[in-house]
């Protein structure tokens, strides 16, 4: 425990320092830098929105067919001119007007954008509107023909641009691009972190995201007695509808024009929930003290403790069943030599297994030389078709340990019976049916998995019933005895019988589908085949321990 005890003694040492550092830090400070961001913050809001008013209106004054429809007084050409515009530049307010300054088309998207603007019912007179009479006296600034500024309209106060539209070197109309400051604010309070509250240069409040809550502003007004110098600026201390509030003031200027101002306010509360916070931090760290002695504890013990856990639970997969499982510990500890001389044993005990397996699956094969490596083939098959399903590899080694044994039962059928040229009578067919059975028998000291078992005792079950030995139904067959079922039925269609050649793998396959259609056998175990079927073929062409059969390149000649 020694090295806990000074791991923690310099944690609390640490500690100590920070709580030092953090409560006597300038709070204050803190405070007034995130009120300038807001404020900086804001600004650029307002920057980028009337750049986005900019690019719109531009846009519009230039585009082909708008010069002319307004200089002919043609409005209803306009909406088609103007709204995929309005559309893809997302403008809230758009209007047009006449060289008198007289509306021919407005439309607005409100609040959100809509898949079609809506027409703006606001038909108050624009030609009033000082932005509108500087454009069409032709009059520039020093950023040049464009004007902005705020504008009261029946739907609230709004920031507005307007450029000109010109035809011939003329002005013929004017564009106007505005925004709604109740539906502008929210966005830059999101994005400042701040309260914001825009003025009209006489200190009005015109709209403030306070009054998105309490439709009150005379506790915002800003007074109209201070000049602009003397506002830009300007810090303020205000209690707004009920707390403590700490403003910044600032002139809004848009082209490098004043044209009102705006505040940011931000709670006071925050100092205090600073402090807090710092607290907070403070047991947050020595919890974390606590937490990482506890946790260096827990990472030792899991480092000798886990090579060893990891050991055990592929011991106890192996003793289940599972021949495939390894212990996957790598080190150069006794642990892990004590792991990899399990997982040799394990290997090799899995070769044996399957090794064994297989030499009794051939010897059962051997009676027939028809059905010479009949059960490796059906069992390789088997695990090739689970791997193509994705099961897991425990599972695909049932598969082919299954597919392996799923004939042992024919041990206990007759030679005269099993071995029969000719066509079984319905006795010995009923003696050949019973080989599920007497596999299982067979099996049973065995204490072989379950997957296995139901391998052998149900590989000729079917899905609709009329399997045997059982008639089990679609449910009660899982997904091991369905996958030996069509790897069997493939492997018996491919190779020669006493009482047909083999068949053509197109004819094979044709068969499969048919039968997987017919609700026989699982049309997903088909589709599987469909897709490696050309592999496993060539693999069984090349490889000596699966030949022993005759695989013809074209289908046989009808009677044949």
């Amino acid at each position: 425990m020694a090295p806990y005890a000074l791991l923690t003694m310099v944690f609390a040492v640490l500690g100590t320092y920070l709580v030092t550092h953090l409560v006597t830090g300038s709070l204050q400070e803190r405070f007034t830098n995130q009120l300038v961001e807001a404020s900086r913050v804001t600004s650029d809001s307002v920057v980028r929105r009337e750049r986005q008013h900019l690019t719109g209106l531009r846009a519009i004054a230039f585009t082909d067919g708008v010069a002319d429809a307004v200089s002919t007084g043609e409005g209803p050409a306009l909406p088609t001119l103007v709204e995929p515009i309005v559309v893809n530049s997302r403008l809230e307010r758009v209007e047009v007007l006449d060289d008198r300054g007289m509306r021919l088309f407005g439309t607005q998207q409100p609040e959100a954008p809509v898949a079609r603007p809506v027409p703006l019912l606001d038909d108050s007179d624009r030609s009033s509107w000082p932005i509108v009479a500087d454009v069409l006296a032709g009059r520039k600034d020093a950023a040049g023909d464009k004007w902005a500024g705020l504008v009261d309209t029946p739907d609230g106060p709004a920031l507005y641009t307007a450029g000109p539209i010109v035809r011939d070197g003329r002005v013929v109309g004017v564009v106007l691009v505005g925004s709604l400051l109740r539906s502008f604010l929210p966005v830059a309070k999101s994005e400042a972190l701040a309260d914001v509250t825009v003025y009209a240069l006489d200190g009005r409040a015109l709209e403030s995201t306070f009054a998105l809550v309490v439709d009150e502003r005379d506790e915002l007004q800003a007074g109209a007695s201070f000049e602009a110098s003397e506002q830009q600026g300007r810090r303020e201390a205000k209690q707004v509808f009920g707390r403590d509030y700490d403003l910044l003031y600032a002139d809004l200027r848009v082209r490098n024009e004043v044209v009102g101002r705006y505040s940011v306010a931000l709670p006071t509360a925050y100092i205090s929930g600073a402090g807090s916070t710092a607290r907070w931090q403070m047991a947050a760290l020595f919890a974390a003290i606590t937490f990482g002695v506890l946790l260096l504890g827990w990472l030792l013990a899991r480092h000798l403790t886990r090579p060893l856990l990891k050991l055990v639970r592929a011991a106890r997969a192996v003793s289940s069943g599972d021949l495939s499982a390894r212990s996957a510990v790598h080190s150069r500890d006794e642990i892990g030599m004590l792991a990899t001389t399990f997982d040799a044993m394990t290997a090799k005990l899995q070769r044996q297994h399957l090794a064994t397996v297989g030499a009794l699956a051939s010897a059962i094969d051997a009676r027939d030389p028809y059905t010479a490596g009949h059960s490796l083939r059906v069992g390789q098959l088997a695990a090739d078709l689970g791997r193509q399903l994705c099961l897991d590899p425990v599972h695909t080694q049932h598969l082919q340990i299954g597919g392996y044994l799923h004939d042992v039962g024919k041990i206990g059928v007759r030679d005269n019976v099993l071995l029969k040229q000719g066509k079984l009578t319905e006795e010995e067919r009923a003696l050949i049916e019973q080989h599920p059975r007497i596999g299982l028998d067979i099996l049973g000291p065995a204490e072989l998995p379950d997957e296995v078992l139901a391998i052998v005792g149900r590989h000729h079950e079917r899905l609709d019933g009329s399997g045997y030995p059982l008639r089990l139904s679609q449910e009660e067959i899982t997904i091991f005895p369905r996958v030996v079922a069509v790897a069997d039925v493939y492997d018996a269609l491919t190779t020669d019988r006493p009482y047909r050649r083999a068949m053509s793998v197109r004819e094979a396959m044709h068969i499969l589908r048919g039968e997987a259609n017919d609700g026989l056998l699982d049309s997903s175990v088909v589709s599987a085949l469909e897709s490696i079927q050309s592999l496993w073929e060539e693999r069984r062409r090349s490889d000596p321990i699966l030949l022993g059969f005759n695989l013809p390149q074209e289908p046989l000649r009808k009677g044949a």
